[in-house]
């Protein structure tokens, strides 16, 4: 009788042990969101029809993407992924810029904060 209290006890010990450690690792999970910089891609230079030139780098920020814009002259701005287009390709924007990609990421639509736009290619 007293081998099968034991047994429960440990039953009962090992089972609680189990639970506790599941929902603290979820937990930790949710309060820590990454934003973790990975998967950077190569910039890619583009042109608009003034012949005005911008750097576009795509990147992975934890589990979003985002984009690096710099145009020529001008400071580099961070933009992060808020929506898509009707083709389903993302829009990226900040209080600065607008910039909507097209064409698979080979070109794009910059706007600014004024609702200047003009398309890259």
């Amino acid at each position: 009788m007293k081998n099968i209290y034991i047994a429960i006890f440990a039953l009962f010990f090992l089972s609680s042990c189990s639970k506790s450690e599941q929902n603290s690792s979820t937990v930790e999970r949710k309060k820590t969101p990454s934003t973790e910089v990975s998967q950077v891609q190569e910039p890619i230079k583009l042109k608009n029809s003034k012949g005005e030139e911008v750097s576009v780098v795509y990147f992975a920020e934890g589990d979003a993407v985002a984009v690096k814009i710099q145009k020529t002259g001008a400071k580099e701005e961070k933009l992060s992924a808020k929506t898509s287009n009707e083709n389903g390709n993302p829009i990226f924007t900040n209080q600065n810029f607008m910039w909507e990609m097209t064409q698979e990421g080979k070109a794009g639509k910059l706007t600014d904060k004024d609702g200047n736009s003009s398309e890259y290619k």
